[in-house]
């Protein structure tokens, strides 16, 4: 009859209702869920100034879920953070992530690097991943009554930019030439025992360096 055709038409769209009612509210619920994760994963970004972008957000999530999932990581990642992530164009078709942590947080940085790159890369579909300390010189004073620390001249600071850019290679050379414009051409020489490990990672080295400090250096692994 037309009544019980009613009926189930009303029965039918109470149904529907209440399965769009419990979509909606497993949808509200993970999305819930997924602000307060992201939430936590920011706590391993101390930026200073200006809002996360989505490259940082993005560092953290993959810091965090480390610390969360690696219980060989997570004691010495719980108390370290980092201040910004910035990438690097190496080639038209590469590129690398720069995490910068704070300076005084280095050494324990470096005492988990190679684990923590390696894992890091998986999760950036194999972009080369840097570590490196927040450095910054400071510019000759224009007075001699100003003392300026010998650590924050510019090429101290350079220098350990240096050391942090192929960490954890360590340096056997350095030769530098002036060229007859007055520009400087620079090589530094690796360690050559890490030549199969590393010798991929030059041209990021090199990119990476001149980004930061606008010189250009040839990295490489002298013959032995």
């Amino acid at each position: 009859s037309r009544g019980e055709i009613h009926i189930i038409r009303d029965m039918a769209k109470v149904t529907v209702s209440k399965k769009t009612s419990a979509i909606g509210k497993a949808k509200a619920a993970l999305a819930s869920a997924t602000a307060t994760a992201t939430n936590l994963a920011l706590r391993k970004l101390k930026k200073k100034k200006g809002v996360a972008e989505k490259l940082e957000v993005a560092v953290a999530q993959a810091i965090f879920d480390l610390e969360i999932a690696s219980k060989e990581l997570k004691p010495e990642l719980q108390p370290l953070h980092f201040v910004s992530a910035k990438e690097v164009i190496i080639k038209r078709d590469r590129k690398a992530i720069v995490i910068f942590v704070p300076k005084r947080q280095i050494a324990a940085w470096h005492r988990i690097y190679v684990r923590l790159v390696r894992e890091l890369e998986k999760k950036f579909s194999g972009k080369q991943i840097l570590i490196l300390a927040q450095r910054r010189w400071q510019k000759t004073p224009a007075s001699i009554k100003v003392h300026r620390p010998i650590a924050r001249t510019r090429a101290v600071v350079e220098q350990s930019i240096l050391e942090d850019v192929v960490y954890p290679v360590d340096i056997v050379g350095k030769r530098t030439r002036v060229k007859l414009d007055g520009s400087f051409h620079i090589r530094v020489f690796l360690d050559p025992r890490e030549k199969a490990t590393y010798e991929n990672r030059l041209s990021t080295y090199s990119a990476v360096y001149s980004k930061i400090t606008g010189k250009n250096v040839k990295f490489e692994f002298p013959t032995v």
